[in-house]
């Protein structure tokens, strides 16, 4: 007994040094040392953070679409090889893929989700609008003015991949095409961390602030952002090839024509990890995030494990369960982001590009 009461007092005179330094604050990473659980969000760290993540993602598309375009220009114009078209075109498309679920602010002020990816393309609104390119002189089609003037059917990545998979011409309209995308990389960028842009917006959230009352509505966006995403990947870029188990649409699969299908979906996925790992961070309870975290992990381990392209898998009946698979996995995430993220951080979801659909 005694020695039990030793290790009471003892413990309880341990008790303020421990809350002491759950208390500490790493400046340089804007988090507590310690995960503070549900009522203790630091707003202002968390959009910090977050700020961070999506300045590395969008300057990461920025730079894939440089790249596409001086790839562009060299395969048509200096004969260079079209493989790396082929893989300055893949870089790009998996780089979007995370920003895909960021549909607010200067994404949805310049039109930049639609003109990037023009998908679902349900009546070939991409073919016939790259058809009527096509049929200007070339001086007109290599030159992104041109492709920002017209349709944002031909404008983007499924335009792209329609010119390099079928046996459309690829020169010179995927220059145009390709300086039009970086030129759209470069105007979101800027409009989002240039002074005054909308990182800014985000830091002076207030009463007087025309879109963020508080810190906790930007981390509500993101949060919303990242249901959103998730949402477009079950629904979308796995329900729609998926269909009805009486019939598949292979051809209804994201990028099915260049085989990116599950690399996108893949993307996507490691993009919101990202975000929960290092924007939202130590202002989710660590049990939480490491569950969620280890959710979309198996996700994207089964992903891997489906074995064959997409379109290929929802065909046979013993394969497409390997997509359903999938698919349910991408469902637990969002139950896990209801029942555990958002009360721990204090929100829930807004008002999405999935409510119009």
């Amino acid at each position: 007994m005694t020695r039990l009461i030793l290790c009471l007092i003892a413990a309880l005179a341990a008790a303020p040094a421990v809350a002491q330094v759950k208390d500490e604050y790493n400046e340089e990473l804007g988090l507590p040392y310690w995960a503070p659980g549900r009522g203790q969000v630091d707003h202002d760290a968390l959009r910090r953070r977050s700020l961070v993540v999506l300045e590395t993602q969008y300057s990461a598309f920025s730079q894939a679409t440089a790249d596409l375009t001086d790839a562009a220009v060299a395969y048509c114009d200096q004969g260079a090889p079209r493989a790396a078209v082929e893989q300055a075109f893949r870089d790009t498309w998996l780089s979007w893929a995370p920003l895909d679920s960021y549909q607010f602010g200067p994404v949805e002020l310049n039109g930049a989700a639609l003109a990037v990816n023009f998908w679902p393309d349900k009546k070939n609104f991409v073919g016939r609008a790259l058809r009527d390119l096509l049929a200007q002189p070339e001086n007109a089609q290599r030159d992104p003015a041109v492709i920002a003037a017209g349709s944002a059917a031909a404008q983007g990545l499924p335009a792209i991949e329609l010119l390099l998979y079928t046996d459309a011409p690829e020169c010179p309209a995927i220059i145009g095409i390709s300086g039009f995308l970086n030129d759209m990389a470069g105007t979101v960028y800027h409009d989002w961390f240039d002074d005054g842009g909308w990182a800014d917006l985000a830091r002076a959230a207030g009463p007087d602030n025309p879109v963020y009352l508080s810190p906790q509505e930007f981390t509500k966006t993101l949060y919303t952002a990242l249901d959103f995403g998730l949402i477009r990947v079950a629904d979308q870029r796995l329900g729609r090839p998926l269909g009805t188990y009486e019939r598949s649409f292979p051809t209804r699969a994201e990028g099915w024509r260049s085989g990116l299908t599950a690399e996108i979906i893949d993307a996507q996925l490691a993009g919101i990890a990202v975000m929960i790992r290092d924007g939202f961070a130590g202002d989710i309870r660590e049990p939480d995030r490491a569950w969620v975290l280890r959710l979309i992990e198996q996700t994207r381990a089964r992903i891997d494990k489906i074995g064959m392209p997409i379109p290929e898998a929802v065909k046979d009946p013993q394969t497409r369960i390997r997509v359903e698979a999938v698919r349910s996995k991408v469902d637990q995430i969002r139950h896990a982001l209801a029942e555990d993220v958002g009360p721990g951080l204090g929100v829930d979801t807004g008002f999405s590009p999935a409510d119009g659909d």
